[in-house]
């Protein structure tokens, strides 16, 4: 299969997961008014999936029906919560809560539009875009705060799942992080990994190594 500049919504048929590795599909939960509005929702916001966002994680669940799940995990967020047990209910597999799985912290944008946030805080929003590994969103977390709780949750969840596929429902910050290290690009072209809702990524880790997961099966 010829290489492509950025990822691609599918996953593998799990039979051929080595046994040294670990695969993992990231889910990104279902809408909710919040994102239908443009409305800023991290660690701070806990609005539920609306109409849409349900329809998106019956879809998800449909795209992950016959494949291989081994363990389902989810972010304690009620959206991600949500899009889990319809997956769950699906595949009838018990979902697990991993608080580490949880969406960045925007701090004070929580719940803001972006208008709001360039009206208000401009030159934090352009500090933020320049640099957003270390840069913290007012009140609120860097992407380097993240990679601080997220990678540990998964380099565990690899130990603990060798030859094995995991389904992860999380959400943009997490997955974003996750692409921009398997992918080779930084995080200021984070907006470009087409992260939406209800959208699924593959990845594996093998002796330490992240990398995006092969597509071997077919649809």
């Amino acid at each position: 299969m010829a290489a492509d500049s950025g990822p691609s919504p599918k996953v593998t048929r799990a039979a051929d997961i080595p046994a040294g590795a670990a695969r993992f599909v990231l889910v990104r939960h279902g809408e909710t008014d919040y994102n239908k509005l443009g409305r800023w929702q991290g660690a701070g916001s806990d609005p539920p999936l609306n109409p849409t966002g349900f329809d998106q994680a019956r879809a998800i669940a449909g795209e992950l029906e016959g494949w291989r799940v081994d363990a389902l995990y989810t972010s304690p967020q009620q959206r991600a919560r949500q899009t889990a047990t319809v997956i769950a209910d699906r595949l009838g597999i018990a979902p697990q809560v991993i608080d580490d799985l949880r969406e960045m912290d925007h701090g004070l944008w929580e719940g803001k539009t972006k208008e709001e946030i360039l009206a208000r805080w401009a030159a934090e929003n352009e500090a933020f875009e320049v640099d957003p590994v270390h840069v913290r969103r007012p009140g609120g977390d860097s992407y380097s705060d993240l990679a601080a709780r997220v990678w540990p949750a998964l380099e565990a969840l690899a130990g603990r799942h060798r030859g094995e596929q995991v389904v992860l429902v999380t959400h943009g910050g997490p997955i974003r992080l996750v692409l921009s290290r398997v992918l080779g690009r930084p995080l200021t072209e984070r907006q470009a990994f087409g992260v939406e809702n209800g959208t699924l990524f593959a990845v594996e880790e093998s002796g330490g190594d992240w990398r995006r997961s092969q597509i071997q099966g077919s649809r």
